[in-house]
């Protein structure tokens, strides 16, 4: 491979840019989901004004061909009310903000055979640019070019590892009676056997998609006792430039009522299961997400699947995605700190709770 060359997109490149985004994830190891130029730039477009932010998006080349995406956004951030920092960031997360719409699995975009000449360049690029005092890579996998970029990249501040996560996924067979004769007989209860007590039905929202969101969205607000949030006109204008294919907007109903509503989007032979809430009057005696989740497999299953991604994050009170018998899927958070005094802070910091520096 001859010498590489890095370069930052303009905004109108980057709109430009999504057959060439495209093509080069399929040659990568990044998820073809949240790493899509269609969520990446559904998810700048909603949260740009309220971060104040400037796209920062990398590329890399090699004789004029395009071998590498590094999608960053450049905003500026307080650490403990004093601290200002600019911060360089993975699209698709803000750090510890709870008002954005999270993803996972975020990367650096490069073909497998690119991937350690990808991570030089970016570094050689980090360090000769002034502008940025610390760099937060979100929700990767150990595995991921990002984190291979952390690493190499340890050399120009302070790497903490800041913090992890689970996420969990089945790889699904060819008929849903063999994804339940593997679960356990309480949960294989709770997603089959009570099927009948309920007596309900799974419709597919396709006409009222932006109503079915909004009341998927008053479900899981309800549940979590927070106030709706962005995520509906997120997920709508998500929905809206998908493959009308790729989205499984579900409601289970019994009666003609509501119970649950689900929000999955099938890519690259995954199913992704984003989000889901229902009604607390019927979880009485009953377990309306585990039935839902169980329609939802058994759909996916039947059309050929090949994995169930359950994603990270627990339920309120257990975490109830281990119980399909899913696998594990650790995500770190990498934090590297260049300016001067923000090293010192979370030196201390990382001291007094007893971590360490990676090395």
């Amino acid at each position: 491979m001859s010498a590489l060359q890095v370069r930052a997109w303009s905004v109108e490149e980057f709109h430009a840019g999504r057959e060439a985004w495209q093509r080069l994830l399929a040659l990568s190891g990044a998820d073809p989901l949240f790493m899509s130029w269609d969520w990446l730039d559904c998810w700048w477009r909603h949260h740009a004004a309220a971060l104040d932010g400037q796209l920062r998006i990398l590329s890399v080349h090699s004789a004029g061909e395009l071998c590498g995406l590094a999608p960053f956004y450049l905003h500026r951030r307080t650490h403990r009310g004093v601290f200002r920092a600019r911060r360089l960031e993975l699209l698709g997360n803000a750090w510890r903000d709870s008002e954005c719409v999270f993803s996972e699995y975020l990367d650096v975009i490069a073909p497998r055979v690119a991937r350690d000449a990808v991570c030089m360049a970016l570094r050689d690029w980090l360090r000769a640019d002034p502008d940025w005092d610390e760099l937060v890579l979100c929700n990767v996998r150990e595995d991921s070019v990002a984190a291979g970029l952390a690493r190499v990249g340890a050399e120009l501040g302070y790497l903490r590892a800041a913090e992890s996560m689970t996420a969990w996924s089945v790889s699904l067979p060819g008929s849903f009676e063999t994804f339940a004769a593997a679960l356990s007989s309480n949960t294989r209860r709770k997603v089959l056997h009570q099927r009948d007590k309920l007596a309900g039905h799974v419709t597919i929202a396709s006409a009222q998609r932006e109503a079915t969101l909004t009341r998927l969205e008053q479900l899981v607000a309800q549940r979590w006792n927070r106030q709706p949030g962005q995520r509906t006109r997120f997920h709508a204008d998500l929905v809206e430039k998908l493959d009308p294919e790729q989205v499984r907007l579900t409601e289970l109903r019994a009666d003609e009522n509501c119970v649950s509503v689900m929000l999955n989007l099938r890519v690259g032979g995954t199913e992704y299961y984003l989000q889901s809430g229902f009604d607390p009057a019927y979880a009485r005696g009953l377990s309306p997400g585990y039935l839902h989740l169980g329609y939802a497999i058994e759909s996916a299953c039947r059309d050929g699947v090949q994995r169930f991604d359950f994603l990270a994050g627990r339920g309120l009170h257990r975490d109830y995605k281990r119980d399909f018998a899913a696998q594990a899927t650790p995500l770190q958070t990498f934090h590297l700190v260049r300016k001067p005094s923000l090293r010192a802070l979370f030196r201390v910091a990382d001291r007094l709770r007893g971590a360490r520096q990676i090395v």
